[in-house]
């Protein structure tokens, strides 16, 4: 019988009482034999309850035979920092690392499916993966009018990341979302910078790449994740999002997308129109891209509406990319001169 790989799945959490029963509940149940997954708690000092779930779950998960739950505390509270925590508690076993955070939760043949998936990869493209993502689908958690405009909006053209890209084939990225890393790969590239508090993971894959770990990703299972579920919470995402997006780019300009500056691009484009003063027709011209941006605003949220089959989303979905295209902005300007901030609501 051939052997199963060991995998160790690190969870960096903060105030997840809400959502980290179900996290582990999803993890302990998987059909991927027990005795070759183990699974990595980093609380960076919850004072919710969410330690003590983590301990009655790892109790109960050795009670009924399932994975060793292990509880650390990771005192930076960070995401890299915890992940790099991790990485020193691994067994020599241990061949993959699953990154999780406990806001998220998986089926329960999840684990199977992936290493099944990347196996399948390597040998039919003649490569050795350095980790392979998954899809991101939308809370199955009882969600109100705000939550379903996030989810919408995170999903489509112009708004969220790769992360949250909806996609239908497997094929390589350089954004795998809830990757399932090779160990082997993390280590040659010594782990995840810990001067990064957000996009850890793009500055990490980025260094992947580059040193001939490729990434993929598979549409063939997926991962459910808990998002943000007010507009304030939502602002403050895509301006730490940005922000450290700007320090990344300042660090590796390669990461530098064009994309993400069309905002800023644009308001230099309408004021230098306005500057100019003229008009081609009885449209002022520096009307004429704020215009065309509400036109495709509108067309998004149609497309969403339908999508979702939802008329709220018509209107609902481009108010959110407005509050994340201004939040990002602006934290892309901020992220020049100002030093990080740790978030305040939980660590992803």
């Amino acid at each position: 019988m051939e052997r199963a790989p060991v995998v160790a799945t690190v969870i960096p959490c903060y105030q997840e009482a809400a959502c980290i029963e179900r996290c582990l509940s999803s993890l302990i149940g998987q059909t991927h034999p027990s005795h070759a997954h183990q699974i990595i708690v980093l609380d960076g000092g919850s004072t919710d309850g969410t330690q003590d779930m983590v301990e009655r779950l790892a109790r109960h998960s050795a009670e009924i035979g399932g994975p060793r739950i292990e509880l650390h505390h990771n005192l930076f509270r960070f995401v890299p920092h915890a992940r790099n925590l991790a990485m020193d508690l691994l067994g020599d076993e241990v061949e993959f690392v699953f990154e999780m955070i406990g806001h998220a939760w998986v089926p329960a043949d999840h684990l199977e499916i992936r290493l099944a998936r990347l196996a399948s990869i390597e040998s039919t493209q003649g490569i050795r993966l350095g980790g392979l993502g998954a899809r991101v689908l939308e809370s199955d958690l009882e969600r109100g009018r705000t939550e379903n405009w996030i989810e919408a909006t995170l999903a489509c053209p112009l708004g969220g990341s790769g992360q949250f890209a909806r996609f239908s084939a497997d094929g390589p990225t350089k954004t795998p979302p809830f990757t399932l890393y090779r160990r082997e790969a993390l280590e040659a590239v010594n782990g995840w910078n810990e001067v990064f508090i957000t996009t850890q993971d793009s500055e990490l894959n980025l260094r992947l790449i580059k040193a001939g770990w490729p990434l993929w990703r598979t549409a063939a299972t997926h991962v459910r994740m808990a998002k943000r579920t007010t507009m304030k919470q939502w602002w403050r995402m895509g301006h730490r999002y940005g922000f450290w997006r700007m320090k990344h780019v300042m660090d590796a300009k390669a990461r530098i997308q064009l994309a993400e500056f069309l905002p800023w691009i644009g308001l230099a484009i309408v004021l230098g129109l306005w500057i100019d003063g003229q008009s081609t027709s009885s449209v002022p011209n520096f009307l004429i891209p704020p215009m065309l941006y509400a036109a495709v605003l509108f067309a998004v949220g149609l497309g969403e509406a339908r999508r979702w089959k939802d008329q709220s989303m018509v209107y609902g979905v481009p108010v959110m990319l407005v509050i994340l295209h201004t939040a990002f902005s602006v934290g892309l300007l901020l992220g020049i001169f100002r030093p990080g901030r740790p978030p305040k609501d939980r660590v992803g």
